[in-house]
């Protein structure tokens, strides 16, 4: 039995291979004078006996009991084709990999891998930017932005940007190597416990980021999400030299609530609202963080406020979350503080609306879940209203449970859709406009670019980044209030033929000159890391 000239490399490459250990194990091995190495390829692979501390067949065989060890060898397999599928070397490791979980694809490897790759790099030599991104949850938008971010950055030619990122899911943290669009694991550890709400830091949590920020030489750290992660991460890359850029696509910083949303759905710009009822959050177990309006939320202000004070930059999507932040937190404006707008690439822009007709039902699309915050109460008063009775409402997407049980017949749920596949939803429903119903001020809104996207004029409220590009762009119609009857009344003027085509003129502008691509987002991102290199 012997192993590939390719295998052996890889063997070598993952330092799977302990001579040390070899020889401390194997007192024959001692005795003999051949080299550990010689012995090993020679005669301890056939023999079954163990690499090193790192591989051990009979554990191989216990993480994967879909092999049949009378058929294969562990360590072969393993070389030949478990590496590559991303399986586990031990039961503790996919018991590990079960209990974080994970919905980015991390396997199988990608063809193309850092040389230092198994082992633990150090410092990044001249030419080479590593970037760590902390993100904590893996489906939204701002993890795919994220993705297309990396993506973007890993052709650039005059800098090789190899991209990491930090995953907390409470009680885990992982950390990946992000590489032609898989998210390759190289540490787990699990806390003693998770991250709390207060003090929001942990110092197991620190510790362990520490480790890997110096083993990977980590030189630039940025935020995208801060739940569930330890805002000692700050204290730690200020004490390792490392900026840190921070990305607010939500209020979190501000608030747990998020959306900044009382108890009365009124929008609070990170300043509690006189009424004195309990405001809704999600993250964080209740007896963790209430009561929150007009107490604790002060306490958080205060400690994320330390953490900030110690970033190099910071980034927001949309101009009211820029101000929002720095009302909330003044001293973030002595620091660039840019806002850069979301990239996206399209295979296709599509003309995919329907001029409206007298003599048919006015179709308009809805996609999304459709939450209190994304408008849900709004979307049910609407579809009630006797002067839109000929409007369909075509939600692609799901209904809160709430709404849904009172929902007419004039709203139709069509359920979850996968984003390749919005293009074809949308030419089967021929919706004549498309509407987003956010009462929050959103920071960005990928709902809006979609229907842009195909073609559909939009209608929303005039608040956030959603009022902000509607204002800019002229690809639909403003509601000034953010109230039902507001939003009826656009609505019928924007079924007018002149009003629609003058819409649809400016749709059809936005996907000829307005759609920013990845890599004009990617470019602004660059220049913002340079300004801290």
């Amino acid at each position: 039995m012997s192993l590939t000239p390719e295998q052996l490399a890889l063997l070598e490459k993952l330092r799977l291979f302990d001579a040390d250990w070899y020889l401390a194990a194997n007192a024959d091995v001692r005795a003999s004078g051949i080299a550990p190495w010689d012995h090993f390829v020679e005669y301890g692979l056939a023999e079954g006996r163990k690499p090193g501390l790192r591989f051990d067949p009979a554990q191989y065989l216990a993480a994967n009991s879909d092999l049949d060890p009378g058929l294969i060898h562990p360590l072969k397999h393993f070389l030949n084709a478990g590496f590559r599928e991303g399986r586990p070397l031990t039961p503790e490791e996919r018991a590990l990999k079960k209990l974080a979980g994970s919905r980015w694809p991390e396997s199988p490897l990608p063809n193309v891998l850092p040389s230092w790759f198994g082992s633990h790099p150090g410092l990044a030599p001249d030419g080479v930017l590593r970037v760590l991104y902390v993100l904590s949850v893996q489906s939204g938008g701002t993890p795919q932005t994220n993705q297309d971010l990396m993506a973007a950055l890993g052709t650039r030619v005059d800098t090789q940007v190899e991209c990491f990122v930090l995953r907390c899911t409470g009680p885990h943290i992982v950390l990946y190597l992000f590489s032609q669009g898989i998210y390759v694991p190289l540490e787990r550890y699990r806390l003693e416990q998770p991250v709390s709400a207060f003090p929001h830091s942990l110092a197991g949590y620190d510790a362990m980021a520490k480790q890997w920020l110096e083993a990977y030489g980590i030189q630039l750290i940025h935020v995208r999400h801060s739940a569930w992660q330890s805002l000692g991460l700050m204290d730690v890359a200020s004490e390792l030299g490392i900026p840190v850029v921070y990305s607010f696509h939500d209020y979190y910083a501000a608030c747990p609530s998020v959306k900044l949303l009382d108890e009365r759905q009124v929008f609070c710009g990170g300043r509690c609202t006189a009424s004195q009822g309990e405001c809704h959050q999600e993250l964080w177990p209740d007896d963790q963080v209430r009561p929150l309006k007009h107490e604790s939320v002060y306490t958080w202000q205060n400690q994320f406020a330390g953490a900030l004070a110690l970033c190099s930059g910071f980034v927001a999507t949309s101009a009211r979350v820029r101000d929002t932040m720095l009302d909330v937190f003044p001293a973030l404006a002595g620091k660039p503080f840019p806002v850069i707008a979301h990239g996206r690439d399209f295979d296709t822009l599509a003309a995919l609306a329907v001029q409206p007709e007298l003599d048919e039902p006015l179709r308009i699309l809805v996609p999304g879940h459709m939450a209190q915050a994304k408008g849900a109460n709004i979307l049910l008063q609407l579809a009630q209203m006797p002067e839109l009775a000929h409007v369909r409402w075509h939600i692609l997407g799901t209904l809160s449970a709430d709404v849904q049980n009172s929902a007419p017949a004039n709203i139709v749920v069509h359920g979850e859709y996968r984003r390749e596949d919005f293009h074809k939803h949308v030419a089967t429903l021929r919706p004549h406009l498309g509407a987003v119903l956010s009462i929050w001020p959103e920071t960005w809104c990928h709902t809006l670019t979609e229907l842009w996207a195909v073609g559909l004029p939009v209608v929303g409220f005039n608040t956030g980044a959603v009022g902000e590009r509607l204002q800019k762009t002229g690809a639909g119609w403003l509601a000034e209030t953010i109230t039902a009857p507001a939003m009826a009344a656009t609505i019928l003027a924007a079924q007018t033929p002149e009003a629609w085509q003058k819409a649809l003129g400016h749709v059809d502008r936005w996907q000829k000159e307005g759609q920013r691509s990845c890599a004009e987002m990617a470019a602004d991102y660059w220049q913002l890391y340079n300004k801290f290199r």
